[in-house]
């Protein structure tokens, strides 16, 4: 193999050289950064839909009301409801109800409603008014 390599001129040697270069940076590239970076791009796209389904399941698990014994309903409702993001523009309470009218995005108020039910709380009415884009409701809780 030697004499071979020796008895090439010096140009054809450092032609062969440079091919062997170049055949070396594509197969580097074509076996080892080409795939890595493919499998990069595959595990960030794994990243997003699991980061989309984490999401979607926040969403759509109803926030809970935790219902305590020490707290008076008006309270709990109160606090409830600005945690939710909900406005309250009117509360009035007697012996055993709540009245109150309040409101906010259609999505953030049916669920802070279905998380009053499932907190213990009686709904005994509800009314239900669409607002320029929000959503208003008259709801009597007991």
């Amino acid at each position: 193999m030697k004499q071979i390599w020796q008895r090439i001129s010096a140009r054809e040697q450092r032609l062969l050289l440079a091919m062997v270069v170049v055949l070396l940076i594509f197969a580097g590239y074509s076996l080892i950064w080409q795939p890595s970076r493919l499998r990069l791009e595959s595990a960030e796209r794994h990243y997003q839909q699991q980061l989309g389904l984490r999401t979607q399941l926040q969403h759509a698990q109803p926030r809970i009301i935790v219902a305590g014994a020490d707290q008076p309903l008006s309270l709990r409702v109160s606090e409830g409801a600005s945690a939710a993001g909900l406005d309250i523009h009117q509360m009035d309470s007697d012996n055993e109800f709540l009245r109150l009218t309040i409101s906010g995005s259609p999505e953030a108020l049916l669920q802070w409603l279905d998380s009053v039910e499932r907190g213990g709380v009686a709904l005994q009415s509800l009314t239900l008014e669409k607002r320029d884009g929000v959503l208003q409701a008259r709801a009597v809780l007991r």
